[in-house]
């Protein structure tokens, strides 16, 4: 002490001045000085339990901010809303790091649909293409594949002569042996005509085969009965039943010839109908591809519709599994977690805007903002009140008892002093970093009950010292 006096008393100017500039420093460090709430207030940060925790916070998130909805029907629209306009106010602020709400995967589903309706879209497109080159070819495949028009007129013609050579029958019987004959190769030709007949149908035309196996059998039978005209002895009884086979026959070919000829009618129109689809389902799937092509200016929004919701979140009337995490109590529960880095100031700007857009929605009072940030930082400022609480009422109580029971010169000099040794204390906390905790705050009435007694002495001791000289 003697050598601090006696260097005081050798530079009292530069002591000043150096005093001076080290407590501006103070001061200074003053305003660094932070409250801390973490873990690291209640365990050392070098232990591996901390460690583990702090890695763990910065991979996965710190503890959450969460928020209760109290709604007045189980996943009513309003309340959504509210929730989806939350999320799109935070979403992209400093220190989230994911959010977990209904609206989360409500957006998840809604992307999903987004993307697979664009997926779809390209499908259709390609597929109602497709099935237009396909009907195109088939049209062109029918009306160029169509069997030839058989020459019914050449087959009546010979059928006529036919029937007429067995009325000549009717009147003699000469040669019989050779009109049996001619009568034979002429039933060959026609049966060979009926053939070649057959073979230009389509498969599919079941009722002219038909008719046409109809036609071969009675030629069958003719050639039948032609061959056994000379195991019989009534040979006038031929030409009569020969004429009236010839004569079914005439009559089926006609009806085959009507048929035949409404078949191809039909296939025609068939055609062109087929080609006139193709054309429009090609029209569609250009149509479809431009939308697809341009889909990417649509975006996919959050649902308005009650019903809309109600498809997505329900299922038979009951609430699936996905979303019966978010009930709690029958409210809707939201959750952001954030970094493990974030700051306070991050925190109370994310605080802050929840609180703004609830008071926008006029939902304040229906909503619930909980979590131990929020808790954290509520014990921050009730820290910092009641430390200012502290030192008001610290500084008015020592006027009042200096006031009263210190009759002396510069009786408020020990006050002065006091806070001076509270900002140099205060100040080189901030210097070297050591937060404000609820354990440190407990230094500041130690620090002031004892400084002042000690300055009260140092002070007296002074003045009786300065009596003396």
């Amino acid at each position: 002490m003697k050598y601090i006096s006696a260097l005081i008393l050798k530079y009292p100017i530069k002591t000043m001045i150096t005093t001076m500039i080290v407590l501006a420093g103070l001061f200074f460090g003053v305003t660094k000085i932070s409250l801390n709430t973490g873990n690291d207030t209640l365990i050392s940060d070098q232990t591996d339990l901390y460690q583990d925790n702090y890695d763990y916070q910065m991979a996965f998130g710190k503890d959450p901010i969460i928020l209760i909805f109290d709604q007045v029907s189980l996943y009513d629209q309003t309340t959504l809303s509210l929730m989806h306009q939350i999320h799109k106010d935070v979403a992209d602020m400093p220190g989230i790091y994911a959010m977990n709400s209904p609206v989360t995967l409500i957006n998840q589903i809604s992307s999903t649909m987004y993307v697979q309706t664009e997926l779809g879209l390209e499908q259709m497109s390609m597929g109602l293409m497709n099935v237009s080159n396909q009907l195109s070819t088939l049209s062109m495949e029918i009306q160029n594949n169509q069997p030839a028009i058989v020459d019914f007129e050449a087959l009546n013609n010979n059928l006529n002569e036919l029937i007429d050579a067995q009325e000549q029958l009717g009147f003699g019987l000469v040669n019989i042996f050779n009109i049996v004959a001619m009568l034979e190769n002429s039933v060959d030709e026609l049966e060979a005509d009926i053939t070649t007949l057959k073979s230009d149908l389509d498969e599919t035309m079941t009722e002219e085969l038909a008719l046409v196996d109809n036609m071969l059998l009675e030629t069958s039978q003719l050639k039948a009965s032609l061959t056994s005209i000379t195991n019989q002895s009534n040979l006038t009884q031929i030409p009569v039943t020969t004429s009236g086979t010839l004569s079914q026959i005439l009559l089926t070919l006609v009806e085959l010839s009507s048929v035949i000829y409404q078949q191809q009618t039909s296939m025609s129109t068939l055609a062109t109908a087929l080609s006139t689809m193709g054309t429009n389902l090609y029209q569609m799937g250009v149509s479809l591809s431009v939308i697809q092509q341009n889909f990417n200016a649509f975006e996919p929004g959050f649902p308005t519709s009650q019903d809309t919701l109600d498809r997505m979140i329900y299922e038979d009337g009951v609430v699936k599994d996905m979303f019966k995490g978010f009930i709690v109590e029958e409210k809707l529960r939201m959750v952001l977690v954030l970094n493990g880095d974030v700051t306070d100031k991050q925190i109370d700007a994310i605080n802050n805007q929840i609180n703004q857009t609830l008071f926008e929605q006029n939902a304040s009072e229906e909503v619930l903002v909980s979590g131990k940030p929020i808790l954290d930082r509520s014990i921050k400022l009730s820290m910092m009140d009641s430390m200012q609480y502290m030192m008001i009422f610290a500084v008015f109580a020592m006027v009042i008892i200096l006031l009263l029971t210190y009759p002396v010169k510069m009786r408020w000099l020990p006050i002065v002093m006091i806070l001076f040794a509270v900002v140099v204390t205060v100040g080189i906390m901030g210097w070297l970093n050591i937060g404000l905790t609820m354990v440190s705050m407990a230094v500041f009435p130690v620090l002031i009950g004892l400084g002042i007694d000690y300055f009260i002495q140092f002070q007296s001791r002074y003045e009786i010292e300065r009596s003396e000289s």
